[in-house]
């Protein structure tokens, strides 16, 4: 997301071109470590495709642990991503990528997804109650591939990047850097409130919460609970990242101006029109 704005900034700012070139290299390197021969991955700007046979077993689980790991790898170099993940048919190769499911993933991305999420399309779920280890019962592979998931107050699922269980619990993240890495948040979220366009600042009032839910986890964590016990450092750097509540309810007032200015132009004016009535004009 963004990507206009950090392209732009390229122009005066090297350090900003090297970020986004390891960012980009981190993408490239969704194709390079899989177990699956049947993966695809292009890139092309500030977008990616990735897809798997439906055959592979397990497949939708590896696949969401390898788009987890890049998301979060990204939101750590200061990126975050937009998308969608859905099941059909598609015609993947080193130099083309088109079919049904590409069009329904660009849709549900375009309009579905809205905020820095990625979202998840039912069926994905259902293929991967079908396709799974053979170890595994249905039900045991729905619940590894929903491990990564949360689901948003629009009922859609979405790929979590943000609380401690999908970073580093699920995605296996390291847990001794998850600090810096919700510093990191916090600095693109005190950014993107405070944006002059309250459009881009609504993203950011979509990712927020989330935010704040974090740091309510870490300081309501009584002084005996084990994990306080073993990472004191890690709790007392967490419940001390800032709030930002009045930049947020800034933010919140700049939308709802827009939005009712929005509503206001959004109204159609019909003037009086001339029609007959028992044969007298009027």
């Amino acid at each position: 997301m963004g990507f206009k704005e950090v392209v732009a900034s390229t122009e005066n700012d090297p350090d900003a071109l090297a970020r986004l070139v390891s960012a980009m290299d981190d993408i490239g390197r969704l194709g390079e470590a899989s177990i699956f021969r049947s993966q695809r991955v292009t890139q092309f700007s500030d977008s990616v495709v990735m897809s798997y046979q439906v055959t592979e077993p397990s497949g939708v689980f590896w696949m969401m642990n390898a788009i987890a790991l890049t998301i979060i790898s990204l939101a750590e170099r200061g990126f975050l991503l937009r998308g969608a993940v859905t099941v059909g048919d598609l015609h993947h190769t080193s130099r083309h990528v088109v079919g049904p499911a590409m069009v329904r993933a660009y849709e549900m991305e375009s309009r579905e997804a809205r905020y820095p999420r990625v979202i998840i399309d039912p069926a994905v779920i259902q293929l991967a109650r079908r396709r799974r280890n053979e170890d595994h019962t249905p039900d045991d592979e729905e619940g590894y591939v929903r491990s990564f998931m949360a689901e948003d107050a629009d009922g859609r699922l979405f790929i979590d990047y943000i609380s401690w269980n999908a970073v580093v619990a699920v995605a296996g993240a390291d847990d001794l850097g998850y600090p810096e890495y919700l510093a990191t948040l916090s600095r693109l979220l005190r950014d993107g409130l405070g944006h002059e366009d309250p459009r881009v600042a609504e993203k950011y009032l979509w990712l927020y919460p989330r935010y704040l839910a974090v740091l309510d986890l870490f300081g309501g964590l009584p002084g005996d609970a084990p994990y306080r016990v073993d990472n004191p450092e890690n709790c007392d750097f967490i419940e001390n990242l800032p709030r930002m509540t009045r930049l947020a309810n800034a933010a919140q007032r700049r939308l709802d101006a827009f939005n009712a200015a929005r509503e206001r132009r959004s109204v159609i004016v019909r003037p009086w029109s001339c029609c007959q009535v028992d044969g007298a004009s009027r």
